[in-house]
């Protein structure tokens, strides 16, 4: 048995922070990011999903490997300015920190078929001021509270 599993990947791009690499798969193609990405290679990885998207069609970006993510990172990989019905970028084997820091912006990503984010945008507090500051000294309050 052994053979052909009916995948390659091939490096797409690295520095010494990240390594992107594309695995090519009978459905979409599957871009498998490991490190750490940041302002200084973010446009790197834009880069590298815009020449892997076949046809206009939609991207799936592994993110297991993925140790550090900035705010630039994020914005290349969410797509936030971008309607959720538009957006071409499937995230997949997101960490549970990967998932609690897009709660936590507020930015919805679709969760992989059968897995729900842990928790919904509504749900996760938000920050109203340093601590000892405005509402009594609270640090955190619902999204939906009353400002």
């Amino acid at each position: 048995m052994g053979g052909d599993t009916g995948m390659t990947e091939r490096l797409v791009y690295a520095d010494r922070l990240v390594r992107i690499s594309l695995r090519a798969t009978e459905d979409d193609p599957v871009l498998m990011v490991a490190g750490e990405v940041d302002r200084t290679n973010s446009e790197a990885l834009a880069r590298a999903l815009e020449r892997c998207r076949p046809g206009g069609g939609h991207v799936t970006v592994d993110t297991g490997a993925l140790t550090f993510v900035d705010l630039s990172g994020l914005r290349v990989l969410l797509l936030p300015a971008t309607p959720a019905a538009q957006r071409w970028i499937r995230l997949r084997n997101l960490t549970p920190s990967q998932r609690r820091i897009i709660a936590l912006l507020g930015w919805c990503e679709e969760p992989e078929p059968g897995q729900p984010l842990e928790t919904s945008a509504a749900e996760v507090p938000r920050p109203v001021g340093p601590p000892g500051r405005a509402r009594g000294g609270r640090w955190w309050r619902s999204r939906d509270a009353s400002s």
